[in-house]
């Protein structure tokens, strides 16, 4: 019995110290990244503010052969929507907020499976000298607790797919 005592008293610490860590834990993420594409911005841009080009750069759909994409409105104005579902990259959609086009575009990311989250997807295009820095940022709300914990992570696994897809854009723009 004293045993079982201990055992319980451990555990119930170990839930304890998480809750308490993860109130001091910060309830919003932001990953961004950038690169200069030696091309001019409206070239790069075409890249991107249409849905119907995502799948010749994104990083998620060349890693999942099974990927089936629709778009639904023109892929290039507000509320045009680019929906997938794969076995490696589940299922969700991206919707168009907001455009101004060769400068910005925001979207809103959202999850189905294989866990619901949802954030927004910018990016920002500006016009430099040798060609067009293009920042991608994706940032959201981190719930409590266990989201906040996995926020700690974020930049290190999307930073990652961030990098590539940026040099796929990069690599697409340059050579079409």
């Amino acid at each position: 019995m004293k045993l079982l005592k201990k055992i319980l008293i451990g555990v119930l610490s170990v839930m304890a110290l998480f809750l308490i860590v993860a109130l001091f834990l910060p309830s919003t993420y932001h990953v961004e990244r950038s690169v200069v594409i030696q091309e001019p911005v409206d070239k790069v841009y075409a890249h991107v503010g249409n849905l119907n080009h995502w799948a010749d750069w994104n990083p998620w759909t060349k890693m999942d052969p099974t990927v089936e994409n629709t778009i639904t409105g023109s892929g290039y104005e507000i509320g045009s929507v680019w929906a997938w579902q794969g076995e490696k990259i589940g299922v969700g959609s991206l919707t168009i907020q907001e455009l101004e086009p060769n400068k910005f575009m925001q979207s809103r990311l959202a999850f189905q499976e294989p866990q619901m989250f949802e954030s927004d997807d910018i990016w920002k295009f500006e016009p430099v000298s040798d060609g067009t820095r293009v920042t991608w940022i994706n940032e959201g709300e981190l719930g409590y607790p266990v989201d906040r914990l996995f926020g700690l992570f974020m930049d290190g696994m999307l930073g990652k797919d961030f990098e590539q897809g940026l040099a796929n854009l990069k690599q697409v723009s340059e050579n079409s």
